[in-house]
């Protein structure tokens, strides 16, 4: 199921590793000295004057000097060698002069003089003449495609898609040339629905990494979500190529594999995704629902559970025990619906299996149901000895609870142990007929759209203009079921004199029961009108894309799920005009059969 992000398909990006600018040194002038050398030079500088004078006034004098009355006399060289080690910044040339008066045997006697002062600490650390002013380079965030992309990366890890485009656009306006902000901008856009934008940002992103295995998945996803299967399926082999051992993309491979069809192929890449590591919440439940479109019901329903590892799943009214499908010994359980209202009506066949021995040793089960089924349950024969209760209502005592896609996995289902029992919803026997349908004129019910919030709306709703292509059948009337936002496509294609819309007018599925009740036929895409008709077992015929949702299987026209159900695929995915020139052809032999 693909969640996209909703669940499904899982791109590389955001990419969080984008590099760091680099930090830069501060520029140092070359003709500067070192704070250390100019200290040294200033500590010399006194030293080297007081050498200076005592050699000089020696020299220039050729005499004795004085002598301090307790010092005792020394040889010239002792003085040179004394004074040279006092003064150990006296310069070489110095020291000889020294060494020479000695040699020319003049005494020297060390003056009794006063010691030096010592020096105080600023003396010793002279003040650090003021540093020329570095210039500093700082960075404008508005003018930096590396920052830009950076805060690009936070708000699209954050979900502000709306900002990260913002920022991925300003980042491209600078560096047209970057490359993660290219394929971040198509993993955006894919999110977001806008499609071909996606995989032109994600091919130009290539173009500039060629060798990146990751965005070769990306791009995959967008050619899938595209429903360009093919282009899809040699992106993922070329990102395997670059990189065999990341698990997404073994995962994406899966994906794509699945809705080609190959599901031995998908079932073994996703396997090969969980041995490499891949961890997140939808590879069980995907594992599961490639399970239930092969057919293979046991494995696929348990691995169903997985469903409440995903994010957007909430269990209810957990501060009930769980039933693990036990006698319930005079219990009261709880059933309640947890996902679309095509689920429920599909799964609400297992309660009445159960029927026959609720209240016989006190037990009672309630369902809790979406607000729109709960009239059409109620009023149904099959649910008289079930508490029905809409969403919201306020419960009676319960002992226990399960949800309701859980029963077919407590009860074992198989392929040959399917509850097939239809009708098991009834029309409610106290409304009249609707007016104006015609005996004499077969009767046909049409629905083009499904919820538009539905992940997978996008492959499994048609546009009424296909459908508009069966409305010159003549001997037909044709009814709209459809509900919604879809219903004023009528008006907008001017098709009213040809389609009657009775479908906004309906408060509720009971309403919608009275007129499926009264029509020869109802053409649907997969919605929850396709199921409610075939609950009723009423003659209905569904459209399915080419990658079709997990309860209708593969490569076959009929359900297991309903017998009066017959199924038409899409060939190749997409390909509305060739479905529709197939079910105009069954409705003209229909028609020909007709009175």
């Amino acid at each position: 199921m693909d969640k996209d992000d909703t669940i499904g398909a899982r791109d590389a990006g955001p990419n969080p590793t984008e590099s760091k600018t680099p930090q830069t040194d501060d520029p140092v002038s070359p003709k500067s000295d070192s704070a250390a050398a100019q200290t040294n030079q200033k500590k010399a500088a006194p030293r080297r004057a007081v050498a200076k004078a005592v050699v000089a006034k020696a020299v220039a004098k050729r005499l004795p000097t004085k002598q301090a009355p307790a010092a005792q006399p020394a040889s010239a060289r002792t003085v040179a060698k004394a004074t040279f080690t006092k003064r150990t910044t006296t310069k070489r040339p110095i020291a000889k002069a020294v060494i020479k008066a000695a040699a020319k045997k003049a005494p020297v006697a060390i003056q009794d003089q006063k010691p030096d002062p010592l020096p105080t600490p600023e003396q010793k650390r002279p003040a650090k003449p003021p540093e020329k002013p570095v210039a500093q380079v700082i960075s404008r965030p508005d003018r930096d495609p590396k920052l830009l992309l950076r805060q690009a990366l936070r708000a699209h890890q954050t979900n502000k898609l709306e900002e990260a485009e913002e920022l991925y656009q300003r980042t491209l306006k600078l560096d047209s040339d970057n490359a993660a902000a290219w394929i971040n901008m198509g993993v955006l856009l894919r999110r977001r629905g806008q499609l071909e934008t996606a995989v032109t940002c994600l091919k130009r992103g290539i173009a500039l990494t060629p060798n990146d295995g990751p965005a070769w998945s990306n791009l995959g996803n967008a050619l899938r979500s595209s429903n360009r299967l093919d282009d899809a399926l040699m992106a993922q082999r070329r990102a395997l190529d670059l990189s065999s051992d990341v698990a997404r993309i073994h995962y994406n491979f899966g994906l794509t594999m699945r809705d080609k069809g190959d599901l031995e192929q998908a079932a073994s890449a996703l396997r090969r995704a969980d041995l490499l590591g891949y961890d997140a919440p939808e590879l069980g439940w995907d594992i599961a629902l490639t399970h239930l479109l092969a057919g293979k019901l046991r494995d696929g329903f348990q691995a169903y559970e997985n469903r409440w590892n995903l994010p957007e799943s909430t269990k209810s009214h957990q501060s009930l025990p769980a039933w693990d499908g036990k006698p319930l010994k005079g219990r009261t359980l709880l059933v309640w619906a947890e996902q679309g209202m095509g689920d429920t009506i599909q799964f609400c066949r297992y309660l009445t299996d159960a029927v026959d021995g609720i209240g016989k040793s006190g037990e009672k089960i309630v369902l809790e149901v979406q607000a729109p089924l709960a009239r059409v349950l109620q009023r149904s024969p099959n649910f008289s000895k079930i508490t029905v209760i809409p969403r919201g209502t306020k419960l009676p005592r319960c002992d226990l609870q399960v949800p309701l896609l859980s029963l077919p996995r407590l009860c074992g289902t198989e392929m040959d142990s399917i509850p097939d029992h239809c009708p098991y919803i009834i029309a409610p026997t106290d409304t009249t007929k609707p007016s104006g349908l015609r005996r004499d004129r077969l009767n046909v019910g049409l629905c083009w759209a499904g919820k538009p919030s539905h992940k997978n709306d996008r492959n499994r709703s048609s546009a009424l203009h296909h459908f508009a292509s069966l409305l010159d059948l003549p001997g037909t009337d044709f009814i709209s079921l459809q509900k919604g936002p879809a219903a004023q496509d009528i008006q907008d294609l001017s098709l009213a004199p040809l389609l009657r819309d009775m479908g906004s007018g309906f408060r509720d599925f009971a309403d919608t029961a009275v007129v499926l009740r009264d029509l020869d036929l109802i053409i649907t895409v997969d919605t929850s009108v396709a199921h409610f008709a075939g609950a009723m077992a009423r003659p209905v015929w569904v459209l399915l894309p080419y990658a079709p949702d997990w309860r209708w299987m593969l490569r076959r026209d009929d359900s297991p799920w309903y017998p009066s159900m017959t199924l038409f695929r899409q060939t190749s995915p997409g390909d509305w005009p060739e479905l529709f020139t197939r079910v105009r052809q069954a409705l003209i032999r229909k028609l020909r059969s007709f009175g």
